[in-house]
C-alpha cells in the first residue's frame, strides 16, 4: 500500500516504514507524531482512492519525526565580469527527518514491518574451535636500493695566464 501526500507545498509517495526528509516541521519535537493530508492511497489488491470527500474521511497517514536534519550547502556566487564584484555566500535548508509509520484507507491499515531478529549462530565445536589455524609465512621484504646518483667528475684545472 501506498500514498501521495502533501507536505510544506510538495507531494511525496510513501509507503508504511519509509523514511522521508520534509521542509522544518518547527513545532514538532524528536519522536512526536505528524499527520499529513493523503492526496491519493493505493491498496495492495489495485484499488485507488483519489476523491477529496472519502479522503478526508477514511483516509490517514501517519509519521514520527526522526530527527531535524539540514540540507546540503547551496553555493551562491555573485560575479560581474571587468569590475571586480564578486560576492561568495551559502546556505543549508533545515530540514526534518520522518518515518511514516501507518497508511490507513477506513478499515485497511498498513503498516511499518517489523524487523525479524535472527537467532545467534551456534558455537563453534570443540574440534574446530582446538585446531588451529596455519599461519602464513611472512613475506620477506627486499633490501633496500642503492643510490644510483653520478659523482661528479672533478674539476680540471684552468690554464695558467702568461
Amino acid at each position: 500500500m501506498y500514498a501521495i501526500i502533501r507536505t510544506g507545498g510538495h507531494q511525496e509517495k510513501v509507503s508504511a516504514g519509509e523514511q522521508i526528509t520534509v521542509d522544518y516541521l518547527n513545532q514538532r519535537g524528536v519522536g512526536d507524531t505528524v499527520t499529513f493530508p493523503a492526496l491519493l492511497v493505493s491498496t495492495d489488491d489495485g484499488n485507488v482512492v483519489s476523491d477529496h470527500k472519502e479522503l478526508a474521511d477514511k483516509a490517514k497517514v501517519t509519521g514520527t519525526v526522526v530527527q531535524h536534519i539540514k540540507a546540503d550547502k547551496v553555493d551562491v556566487f555573485q560575479y560581474r565580469n571587468k569590475t571586480g564584484y564578486r560576492r561568495h555566500t551559502g546556505h543549508r535548508q533545515p530540514m526534518t527527518l520522518v518515518e511514516i509509520t501507518e497508511i490507513r484507507l477506513g478499515d485497511v491499515v498498513a503498516t511499518a514491518p517489523v524487523p525479524v531478529e535472527e537467532p545467534e549462530q551456534p558455537a563453534e565445536t570443540t574440534t574446530e574451535a582446538a585446531a588451529p589455524k596455519p599461519k602464513k609465512a611472512a613475506a620477506k621484504k627486499a633490501p633496500p636500493k642503492k643510490s644510483t646518483a653520478k659523482k661528479a667528475a672533478p674539476k680540471k684545472a684552468a690554464p695558467k695566464k702568461k
